[in-house]
């Protein structure tokens, strides 16, 4: 039997290119896709605002 899938959503953010190129530049140094670096990002910021 498998494991059901969660459902998850998808954000829209618009960004200029400036810092677009900026997020990428960070992700690139650390080895990783742009997406996965944001949403960490995005989850350290939830976490310090549920904890705040």
């Amino acid at each position: 039997m498998s494991t059901p899938q969660r459902r998850t959503l998808v954000y829209s953010v618009r960004l200029s290119p400036q810092e677009s190129n900026a997020i990428q530049k960070i992700a690139d140094t650390r080895h990783l896709p742009a997406s996965t670096l944001v949403r960490a990002w995005i989850l350290d910021r939830l976490e310090q605002e549920q904890d705040g």
